[in-house]
């Protein structure tokens, strides 16, 4: 690996690290406000450092889709939790959930407003 630089490794991993941490603390603790600015600063890491020019458009239909399909999916676990007798399994995968919008809403945010800037700039 002589000669690449390690930020796209680094990228990587705290993408990974990101995805494990929103799934495995939405299991074993309640939402709370520094866990979610932990998520919300490792995910605007991972834009940061694994974002390229070519790559804004997947990265942010990506993200749009996690948003969606991340809400999207509370709604039928609300709406399921109920009639199925979820419960507090209904609770944990709600949070999950909302623990990954945390994660990859940030860098969003911060790669479409660098594109605007940069069209706005063209």
């Amino acid at each position: 690996m002589a000669g690449k630089s390690m930020w796209p490794m680094l990228g990587a991993y705290a993408f990974i690290v990101g995805v494990v941490l929103a799934i495995v603390l939405g299991v074993l603790i309640p939402p709370n406000a520094w866990l979610l600015a932990g998520l919300s600063i490792l995910g605007l890491l991972v834009a940061l450092l694994n974002v390229t020019e070519k790559e804004v458009h997947d990265y942010l239909l990506a993200n749009v889709t996690v948003i969606i399909g991340a809400n999207a999916f509370n709604v039928m676990v609300t709406s399921l939790a109920s009639p199925l007798g979820l419960g507090a399994m209904a609770t944990t995968l709600q949070t999950i959930t909302s623990n990954l919008v945390f994660f990859v809403a940030p860098g969003a945010v911060l790669v479409a407003l660098k594109e605007i800037y940069q069209l706005a700039r063209n």
